[in-house]
């Protein structure tokens, strides 16, 4: 029997964020930060002080901004290829990010698991720890090496280039002056790629970090009792993901023969799950308790109630429970995913 210790929330986030974060910085912040330069620099912010001083010169002429305008359209061109090299630059260190994701699990999942026990005294009780291959983890977990990987990496040139000419579109049908058209064209040209960017390498991780996770959690089936998805359970966390918390995903006599799932999250997602050894309790209160149980002022700070209060309002009068905002989808190189469904997604949940 091994004694029963309180897990804190805190403890199980801090220690992932920790490790994840760690991590992550050293292999992806390079690329971000290189990301940044490509268009806050050199020849993209010549081409945006070129846009600046025309559209000062359209203004004066009192002629407006046209989609076929040369300096705009060199501004586009020159985007084009900056973002093919971006998303080169982010493939050479994919596998390091992958990777980062994949070590922390171990790691996590055996201090969660057995918290202040070393390998020789869980020993003398009868108790191992499996540890994977990590050369075996490394193949199972493998996106940077599949041909969505690398269409994703395409999709996102094409992507962050859409929506900076659909930004110049917007000016111009919407009948804004050519200065304005100009400042919000720098603004996204100047600031969407490395958010992009960001998104995508700490999608990679974190989901190498789920794979893993569920990896270590089967190679451990005969000593586990249950598998427990968490969230981190602050004001940023979507309410899918809220709602989550606490669901026991694996339990050893309902799910007898049956491998433990992977964790399935939406992009840039941070939930994951933990494991209870038989002989030992941890008590993890539901994520739609903890919510409950915040007061209202807390409850509508919420970053999903913020943005939307009529998501709130149908919360507060009972038309929707958290669970209802969960919405399945499936991504070409990630797989299952699960994010917040909208208002209307929400209430479609709850009818049904």
């Amino acid at each position: 029997m091994v004694a029963n210790r309180p897990v804190q929330r805190g403890t199980i986030t801090d220690l992932i964020n920790g490790l994840l974060d760690k991590g992550y910085t050293r292999a992806a912040q390079p690329v971000l930060d290189a990301v940044a330069r490509s268009v806050n620099s050199g020849l993209i912010q010549q081409r945006l002080n070129e846009l600046d001083a025309e559209a000062a010169r359209l203004m004066e002429a009192g002629e407006k901004l046209r989609p076929d305008n040369p300096v705009l359209r060199a501004l586009l061109a020159d985007l084009e290829d900056t973002l093919k090299a971006d998303a080169r630059v982010m493939d050479g260190a994919a596998e390091a990010v992958q990777s980062t994701g994949s070590d922390a699990a171990g790691k996590i999942q055996r201090q969660l698991a057995l918290p202040g026990m070393t390998d020789t005294q869980l020993g003398r009780i009868g108790i191992t720890w499996n540890r994977p291959d990590p050369a075996a983890v490394a193949r199972l977990v493998d996106y940077t090496g599949s041909d969505a990987w690398g269409a994703l990496l395409g999709k996102y040139g094409d992507d962050v280039w859409g929506i900076v000419n659909n930004q110049a579109v917007l000016g111009i049908v919407s009948g804004w002056s050519p200065l304005r058209t100009a400042r919000e064209i720098r603004r996204v040209t100047e600031n969407l790629p490395a958010h992009q960017a960001n998104n995508l390498m700490r999608t990679l991780q974190l989901t190498s970090y789920r794979d893993s996770t569920a990896i270590h959690q089967n190679a451990n089936l005969p000593i586990i009792s249950q598998v427990v998805r968490i969230a981190a359970l602050d004001a940023r966390t979507c309410l899918s993901c809220i709602s989550q918390h606490g669901d026991v995903i694996w339990e050893g006599e309902r799910n007898a023969g049956d491998p433990v799932p992977r964790v399935d999250d939406h992009h840039s997602g941070r939930c994951t799950s933990v494991v209870v050894v038989k002989g030992r309790s941890i008590n993890i209160q539901s994520g739609e308790e903890w919510f409950a149980n915040l007061p209202e002022a807390r409850q509508r700070q919420q970053a999903s109630f913020v943005a939307s209060p009529g998501k709130f309002a149908a919360y507060q009068n009972g038309e929707v429970t958290l669970r209802d905002f969960r919405q399945p989808y499936t991504d070409p190189t990630f797989g299952p995913m699960m994010r917040e469904a909208s208002l209307s997604g929400a209430l479609q949940n709850a009818a049904a």
